[in-house]
């Protein structure tokens, strides 16, 4: 992994609207993990419930992008 991410560990972002449903648009997350595949950065997000996803970095926002 030679890239750099854009969020960080423990750091919360929002999923964007846009997104497919099942990656939960509008909820906000907590990064728990990175990862690399094929050039396409993916984040392990943790929501509030407990439940986790792993999403693409461009289906996540800041909290100060709002």
């Amino acid at each position: 992994m030679n890239s750099n991410f854009i969020y960080d560990w423990g750091e919360t972002v929002r999923v964007v609207m846009t997104a497919p449903e099942e990656l939960r648009p509008g909820q906000v997350c907590s990064v728990c993990g990175m990862r690399e595949k094929e050039e396409t950065k993916l984040y392990l997000v943790e929501f509030q419930n407990g439940d986790s996803v792993e999403v693409p970095e461009n289906n996540l926002q800041s909290m100060t992008d709002e």
